[in-house]
């Protein structure tokens, strides 16, 4: 099993019998990390994590390029994306608790929780208005408003080839959820907090997962995101945990 990352939250998972994507997106003008829709024309299958924009906005596209694709997600994401114009016959709604078969993977829909995002301090408003991508912040704005959460972020966890992937919606655990632990591979979205560092470590003393990868850390919708410092959480589990590099393929 491979794994590559496509920028944000867009993780691409290959196996022997097929491969699955979860939560595409084209970034924003000037962002730092460089999409193309091309890149998500061959796929068949796209889980969706949560409803934000930044993991649903490009799926109306996507559909509308590859008519054939089915997208998997709860409720909240369902009821967005056929607003936005995506066929009945493209969405597969899921449940939490449920578990699926997809081109090889074993897909378990668990109920994660989203980060606690920060309330917009004079520091990050200004930063906003006086990056040169300010004139991004109208469209943003609507999706944002557009695009909600609604308490139903996944924590997907993935069985194939022997392998297991635990693949967080975002930088939260719930309380109570008996979430599998010693994966061999944990995706963990470093993104959402003011301060990422102490969620993300709280995150890995629970899980134990064997390997880390950090996604989500990425400038990828100016000026509402920030560049990051890993420079903290790597050195906080050297030797078990790196950055992904998009376009990168990792093997499992």
């Amino acid at each position: 099993m491979e794994l590559k990352w496509h920028g944000t939250a867009a993780i691409e998972l290959t196996g022997e019998q097929g491969k699955i994507l979860f939560d595409p997106f084209v970034p924003a003008k000037g962002a730092e990390t460089d999409v193309s829709i091309e890149e998500f024309d061959s796929f068949s299958d796209i889980f969706v994590t949560h409803g934000h924009f930044d993991h649903i906005a490009s799926i109306p596209e996507i559909v509308e390029r590859n008519p054939d694709v089915t997208v998997y997600c709860t409720r909240a994401p369902y009821e967005t994306l056929r607003k936005k114009g995506v066929p009945e016959k493209n969405l597969r709604e899921l449940c939490f608790g449920q578990s699926v078969m997809v081109n090889g993977f074993l897909i378990h829909v668990l109920h994660g929780k989203h980060a606690v995002l920060p309330v917009g301090s004079p520091k990050r408003i200004l930063y906003a208005l006086g990056s040169p991508a300010r004139g991004n912040l109208p469209g943003l704005l609507r999706d944002l408003s557009e695009c909600r959460e609604r308490g139903e972020t996944v924590f997907y966890h993935i069985e194939a080839e022997g392998k297991t992937v635990s693949l967080m919606g975002s930088l939260n655990l719930r309380r109570g959820v008996r979430y599998p632990v010693r994966a061999d591979l944990l995706v963990l979205p470093y993104n959402g907090w003011a301060d990422n560092f102490a969620p993300a470590v709280r995150a890995v003393l629970r899980l134990k997962p064997k390997r880390v990868v950090l996604d989500h850390y990425d400038d990828t919708f100016p000026p509402l995101t920030m560049p990051l410092d890993l420079t903290p959480i790597l050195g906080r589990f050297r030797g078990t945990m790196t950055a992904l590099e998009r376009g990168k393929t990792e093997r499992i």
